[in-house]
């Protein structure tokens, strides 16, 4: 299997010189990946735990990215803040589907043989979760509040690591990719622009975007019309608030 890799990736390469490839120009607008990157599929170095490893990756469309979930690459605005064990578990869920989505060769299932149970480090977390299993069972009533929370989380964490194969770094760079983070603009994109763009759409029966230029992939569209009147209607409440509240100040409580 790794040698079928390898001659794939060679005659790849062979085929980049003998054609003279170089680097695309990224256009501006809206666009599908695979024009933006100047083709549908690439070769590219995809870190497992650290060290990278060449796999042949898939330019998602925007409806196919669309079918794995929903979640925005445009975070202005946001607060940074700690994410519940089931938003984790959803966000994970979004990832691994996008990583089936863009993972060509190897396939993201051939991947989970390679991996398996003879990967060492899966099976020490599935000894160590059924021994604390076992024990947490065993002890669940003689223990305190504090222990038993403790423990449980142990066990979460566990939970988690084992119920998906691609390591941290290989999911966030598989999600980066298949969302267009290295390539589209839309992550660079302010508050204030978003809502002064959002300010002239409304103004003119428009769409932000319209007012937004820029390298964005096709799915970035809708996101970016959506967050930004999401911004400009809390922007709008929040001029309001305090405007009521400078006018019942000077007018005093009988006006």
């Amino acid at each position: 299997m790794i040698r079928k890799w390898l001659e794939a990736l060679i005659d790849e390469k062979i085929l980049e010189r003998i054609q003279g490839a170089s680097a695309v120009e990224p256009p501006e607008g809206y666009n599908p990946l695979s024009k933006i990157r100047g083709r549908f599929f690439h070769w590219i170095a995809v870190p497992f735990n650290g060290v990278d490893v060449y796999c042949q990756l898939r330019c998602p469309n925007a409806t196919q990215i669309e079918q794995c979930g929903d979640i925005s690459v445009i975070g202005a605005g946001d607060e940074r803040r700690d994410y519940t064990h089931d938003e984790i578990i959803t966000m994970r869920n979004y990832q691994e589907a996008l990583a089936k989505l863009v993972l060509n060769r190897p396939t993201f299932d051939e991947i989970g043989v390679l991996i398996g149970d003879g990967d060492f480090v899966i099976a020490d977390k599935k000894k160590r979760l059924a021994e604390i299993r076992r024990k947490f069972d065993d002890n669940s009533a003689r223990l305190a509040k504090g222990e038993r929370a403790v423990i449980e989380t142990e066990m979460r964490t566990l939970e988690l690591e084992l119920g998906f194969i691609l390591p941290d770094d290989t999911m966030t760079f598989l999600t980066r990719w298949a969302m267009g983070g290295d390539v589209s603009q839309a992550e660079t994109l302010t508050k204030e622009s978003l809502v002064r763009a959002a300010g002239l759409a409304k103004a003119h029966g428009k769409a932000p975007t319209d007012y937004i230029s820029g390298v964005f992939t096709d799915r970035d569209k809708a996101d970016i019309d959506a967050r930004a009147f999401m911004l400009l209607q809390e922007h709008l409440k929040k001029h309001e608030m305090e405007s009521n509240g400078k006018t019942r100040t000077i007018g005093g409580p009988n006006g």
